[in-house]
């Protein structure tokens, strides 16, 4: 194909979700009216959670459609969920296709929830997402399908916030062959769920009576379906292959007696009795078509390079062989999930290998060309003709991005070799690239590692221009691994030496900001550590060339990163004017990732020169100001740095609206780029008192800000901790943590963040200070009082004499002395000699 315009994008990505994952199951042959269940669904339908779960064959599905139409009601979404839907983006864009089959006019909202999906927090996209549900205008029902097939955490977790927040108005039944691990327990206990399980979902005699005389044309007699009943166990799925088996049959009930309702039973019999059975022709359609999740006749026509694939689909449709169709239209159908695992085991038997990924090859193909994306890639792998999947990435790979495919595309990658992928390096440095961002760096470095030794074995691999393209890159790349390792030295030096690449491919090495409120704790930050931001601004300074560099790897995201640094060490007017020029400059206009964060140091600084008025202006106008970038995430960091200001006047009553309007709950499932907000959630838990809910939100924020190397994170974490075990007066608690605040603050030179915590908060840390000392500071006290001098205590200590001289000012601070006579002994009074 040639290259994607925004118009094949839109096609590509509008056919990642084929129809037939949303349309409502059609109603089977043979279906029967189960009473007792269809009231215990109306029962459900009060609730929020419907969880209806079993193994296959027992009817799960045949039962919430047969209930949906006997709602009459026309206001039911339905997503049939597959393996290739664990993913955030995926999934939750499959429930917003599902909803707007449902109501055509959520189309006119669903590409602002598809843009929030792709670029906010979790939390923040399904807020969003809960709050245009609120907006339908009728009650709706949603069912997610086969949901044992989705194990990703991230879907999980955002499901569980769903459940949480959705408005009355919207219904979810869970149909799952197992338990799904979420709370249910606690969705149990606050009256939120109903659960069908297998027992229930058994066949009764009278339904066993009524099931006959749809799918047979024999009558049993009462102690011939009981026995039927026990032999079976009421399983929908044994019942039905049961029946048909008797058809003919004179002796009922001796063959009952021998027959089983196992699973291996139901296996055999699907094979013999039903496979077998079949011409040889049919046997071969269905064994090669079982290798397509959703079928139709030019899909199966391109598999099986047959001309009567109408035919033989409307034969098996007619037959009733397990050929289940999803649509209307009867275009699209499915094997039953028992049936389609039956035929794909038996082709592993019936073909080998090389014909098994032909099969897969044709679909690849089918799929490429009607824009079926997803789909196509998968079956090239499952082709391993790992060329061709590589291209059809490389060809889409714009388009791929744009939709939110980024974590289809990583688990694509990963099953590539590194040849197809060095080929490509738009696919090389976009998987190095995340696994260096993410903080994946062994993965990062192991990848590199093993790309220089393909190079270096590997001679005709690339021709010349491209094998330096490749040199030039793999500097870079090896620069942002040092930058995200916090190697400053050889970050420099690699770029220093990498320039000539830096001009054409400076995109390996620029920064992204992922969600952080606050740039400066994140990865482009070191994690707060202010020493690193220092060193490496002074590396920069010293050389144009330098900073000609840095420019091209920070843009923007450099001039923020400075601010911060400015800022903590208390230097306001240059922090804010260097700000102003970041907030200005063309290529950060429209990169939310430098504006938020720029904005929100800026109302700090206006608030630090106590203009606290300035700072909510400004603040309300960028709410306002980004509103046409659609990003729920960035809006709600504006919302929760508008609440601290409202906290900071005393205006309580604000984060209490803001908590409930934007469901803001404390939760041990916490996410870094959700941070500002919990934070501010534990402000306002403090101002109202509940200071037990705050703590134990804070020290599941410490756990996790240490895990991540957060040190910024880690001293505000630890200074509203001071002030939480200060209410519930607990002094032991509050020294404790104010030493560990100081102890990760000092070394770095933090002075803002303890200022910022405003008057009260300052004088509980002026009063906890003197038994406050760092392990370094307690050293240095004790060299004092043996009479060392600045340079014996340097040299013994392996540190320059400016850096003792630092120390020796801080204790004089935090002693209230002036000089060495003054701090031994007021340091005695206080027991720390």
């Amino acid at each position: 194909m040639d290259n994607q315009t925004d118009k094949d994008m839109l096609h590509i990505s509008r056919n990642r979700v084929l129809s037939s994952k949303i349309a409502l199951p059609r109603p089977r042959d043979g279906e029967v009216v189960r009473t007792r269940l269809l009231t215990r669904l109306d029962e459900g339908g009060r609730l929020k959670l419907t969880v209806i779960t079993a193994p296959a064959g027992f009817g799960k599905t045949t039962l919430v459609g047969s209930w949906l139409r006997s709602s009459c009601s026309d206001k039911a979404a339905w997503v049939s969920l597959e393996k290739g839907d664990g993913d955030f983006v995926r999934f939750w864009s499959c429930v917003v296709a599902a909803i707007v089959q449902c109501f055509p006019d959520f189309a006119l909202r669903s590409e602002s929830i598809l843009m929030s999906l792709r670029g906010s927090s979790e939390e923040s996209a399904i807020s969003f997402l809960i709050h245009e549900i609120s907006e339908l205008p009728e009650a709706c029902v949603l069912v997610l399908d086969d949901f044992h097939t989705i194990a990703d955490a991230r879907i999980l977790e955002s499901i569980v916030f769903f459940i949480h927040h959705i408005p009355n108005r919207l219904q979810l039944p869970i149909i799952s062959r197992t338990l799904p691990p979420l709370p249910l327990s606690r969705f149990k206990l606050q009256g939120q769920l109903a659960h069908i399980d297998a027992d229930e979902l058994r066949f009764k005699s009278d339904e066993i009576d009524a099931l006959q005389n749809r799918v047979s044309t024999m009558t049993l007699t009462s102690e011939e379906i009981a026995l039927l009943e026990r032999k079976t166990e009421g399983w929908a799925a044994g019942l039905i292959l049961a029946l048909l088996s008797l058809e003919g049959r004179s002796d009922i009930a001796s063959y009952l007696e021998s027959f089983s309702g196992s699973n291996r039973y139901i296996i055999d019999y699907l094979v013999d009795e039903v496979l077998n059975r079949q011409t040889e022709d049919i046997q071969s359609f269905m064994l090669q078509t079982s290798i397509l999740n959703h079928i139709c006749s030019p899909l199966a026509q391109a598999v099986t390079e047959r001309e009567d694939t109408g035919r033989m689909l409307d034969l098996l449709d007619r037959s009733h062989l397990f050929f289940i169709p999803l649509d209307d239209t009867r275009t699209w159908y499915r094997y039953h999930h028992l049936f389609g695992d039956m035929l794909r085991a038996r082709l592993q038997i019936k073909m080998n290998r090389a014909e098994i990924e032909a099969l897969h090859w044709r679909a690849y193909q089918w799929y490429e060309h009607n824009g079926s994306i997803r789909e196509a890639i998968d079956h090239a792998l499952e082709a391993r003709e790992y060329e061709g999947a590589a291209e059809c990435i490389e060809r889409h790979f714009s388009a791929i991005i744009k939709s939110g495919e980024e974590a289809a595309l990583l688990r694509w990658l990963a099953a590539l070799p590194l040849e197809s992928i060095i080929l490509r390096p738009d696919l090389f440095y976009f998987q190095a690239g995340k696994m260096a961002a993410s903080g994946q760096i062994h993965e990062a470095k192991s990848l590199l590692e093993r790309t220089l030794r393909l190079l270096a074995t590997s001679e005709g691999l690339l021709p010349p221009e491209a094998r330096r393209d490749m040199e030039l890159r793999m500097g870079l790349y090896r620069a942002s691994v040092a930058f995200y390792q916090g190697d400053i030295d050889t970050f420099v030096q690699l770029l220093d030496e990498n320039l000539e690449g830096l001009e054409k491919f400076s995109s390996i090495v620029k920064v992204v900001n992922l969600g952080e409120a606050l740039l400066y704790r994140g990865p482009i930050g070191f994690g707060g550590r202010l020493s690193k931001m220092e060193e490496l601004s002074a590396k920069v300074a010293s050389s144009e060339r330098r900073q000609r560099a840095l420019h091209y790897t920070l843009e923007g995201y450099g001039y923020v990163f400075l601010a911060d640094l400015y800022y903590e060490r208390n230097k306001l007017d240059e922090a804010q004017a260097i700000l102003r020029q970041a907030l200005t400059m063309p290529p950060t206009q429209h990169n939310l990732g430098v504006i938020t964060p720029g904005i929100i140091l800026l109302s700090k600084i206006f608030r630090a020169k106590n203009d606290v008025a300035g700072a909510e202006t400004l603040i309300r106008q960028a709410i306002q100001d980004i509103q046409p970038f659609h990003s729920p995430h960035w809006q709600l960091l504006l919302e929760a740095c508008l609440v601290r200001l409202r906290l900071v006047q005393g205006d309580r009553a604000a984060g209490e609206r803001w908590v409930l309007r934007r469901h803001i709950l404390a939760s041990d499932k916490t996410s870094v780029s959700r941070e500002y907000v919990n934070l501010t959630l534990a402000r306002l838990l403090i101002e109202q008192e509940q200071t037990d809910d705050a703590v134990h939100l804070l020290l599941h924020l410490e756990k996790e800000a240490k895990l991540a190397d957060r040190l910024g994170s880690r001293i505000e974490i630890h200074l509203l901790l001071a002030t939480a075990y200060e209410i519930q007066g607990n002094p032991a608690k509050v020294a404790e943590s104010l030493k560990e605040a100081h102890e990760l603050a000092e070394p770095e030179g933090y002075v803002r963040i303890f200022q910022d915590e405003g008057k009260p908060r300052a004088e509980l840390l002026t009063h906890s200070l003197p038994i406050s000392l760092t392990n370094r500071e307690e050293t240095v006290l004790r060299l004092i009082a043996e009479g060392r001098s600045n340079e014996e205590i340097a040299r013994g200590l392996y540190l320059s004499e400016g850096t003792v001289k630092r120390y020796i000012h801080h204790l004089y601070q935090k002693l209230e002395a002036k000089n060495r006579i003054q701090a031994v002994s007021r340091a005695k009074q206080l027991q720390l000699l």
